[in-house]
């Protein structure tokens, strides 16, 4: 994960200077209240106009706002802030285009290619996030973020052990900056280095104590090291501190899970996929706690909130199948399945659900083709291979069929 971006804070009206005025020969010295430019006094205005929508959560007006300071006062602190925002709405693609900008007109400001550089991980463009924090790491050999931002887009980029060696780098140079040992640790999380990751969220812990991402990480390591009660317990922590942190909310789901309270489980995906409706894979689990719970008409919602996600969660159109035929529903099942072969005609698992779906009804001939079509689709070693084999040879015997 991505190190947050920091707002910066407020930047200050410049006061005016102090004028001394004589009056009839008087040594008395009167200060006039200092004033702002009436170009400045209109450029602060509308800064805290994008901070109050920034603040409601009117995040469309806190953009045109910030956008429009930055026309008239293009500054660091403010696209730093301006970035934090979309990047904190999942607006990451905004965020790079903001960012750009800025680096592209002050090319030589190390701290503008940093944001750029964060603003590209948050969107996954790792490649180019790699070349721009590197021009940091090249100009300021001991500029720990520098090496922090490249280690963490390496490992985004799948170039794991030159992301760790980048990530290890920021921490030498920094030990007691807690980002940058977080960095590291969710570095060593994503490289399956479970038990050194856990060794290191504790040490961020240490520097931060109760951090909710910090938490979040040390519990979905801990679950990784089959201490399931424990990680479930680091991961209520986190949501106790932080109730927006949709992926604190979405790993315990999944812990709660594995313990089989499948109540709380559910409970803990909907408030993820609540929090981040745009997410399939948190639509996804969500429909599989309801699947799991017998609640039909709600995992279906679910599962089709996965479908329609960008990009759409590669199972949940299977398992939104399998709901209906659960149910009982093999019309609507029949329907749901075709549909979805129009769009992706060569998904084995897609015709093998229909297959049943076709036998289920009885309708032995088109089980029997859709079984077929499954076989010639699916890989050598698919599980289901033997199942479908059987049930073509009972849809012929059934249906007559040579």
């Amino acid at each position: 994960m991505a190190a947050a971006l920091a707002a910066r804070p407020a930047l200050p009206l410049a006061a005016a200077a102090l004028t001394v005025a004589a009056c009839g020969g008087s040594s008395t010295k009167k200060a006039k209240k200092p004033t702002a430019k009436p170009d400045q006094v209109s450029v602060v205005a509308v800064l805290q106009a994008a901070r109050t929508a920034a603040a409601a959560g009117d995040v469309a007006t806190a953009d045109a706002k910030y956008r429009e300071v930055e026309q008239a006062d293009l500054t660091l602190e403010i696209v730093t802030e301006h970035v934090a925002l979309l990047v904190k709405h999942d607006r990451a693609a905004d965020a790079v285009g903001v960012a750009k900008a800025y680096y592209e007109a002050k090319p030589s400001d190390s701290n503008g290619s940093l944001v750029y550089a964060n603003a590209l991980i948050a969107a996954g463009d790792f490649t180019t996030a790699v070349e721009i924090a590197g021009e940091v790491v090249d100009l300021q050999g001991t500029n720990p973020a520098g090496f922090d931002a490249r280690g963490r887009a390496l490992v985004g980029a799948g170039r794991a052990d030159e992301g760790l060696e980048d990530l290890r780098k920021a921490v030498e140079l920094a030990p007691q900056e807690f980002e940058y040992v977080l960095a590291y640790g969710i570095g060593l999380e994503k490289a399956q280095k479970i038990d050194e990751a856990a060794l290191t969220l504790r040490s961020a812990l240490n520097i931060t104590k109760d951090e909710p991402r910090a938490l979040m990480h040390l519990g979905i390591v801990r679950r990784a090291q089959f201490e399931v009660k424990e990680g479930v317990g680091y991961l209520m922590q986190a949501v106790r501190l932080d109730p927006n942190l949709a992926e604190a909310w979405f790993n315990l789901a999944i812990a709660q899970n594995d313990m089989g309270d499948n109540v709380e489980a559910e409970n803990s995906a909907a408030k993820a996929a609540a929090l981040a409706p745009h997410v399939g894979t948190y639509a996804y689990v969500y429909g599989e706690m309801l699947r799991i719970n017998k609640k039909v008409d709600e995992a279906k919602a679910a599962y089709q909130k996965a479908l329609d996600a960008t990009p759409p969660h590669p199972k949940a159109a299977v398992k939104l199948a399998l709901v209906l035929y659960d149910a009982g529903q093999y019309p609507e099942a029949e329907v749901f399945l075709t549909d979805m072969l129009a769009k992706d005609p060569k998904n084995a698992s897609l015709y093998y659900n229909l297959g049943w779906v076709y036998s289920a009804q009885k309708k032995h001939k088109l089980g029997v083709d859709a079984f077929e079509k499954y076989l010639s689709l699916a890989p050598k070693e698919d599980s289901d291979r033997g199942k479908a084999a059987a049930e073509i040879k009972s849809l012929k015997k059934k249906g007559g069929i040579r």
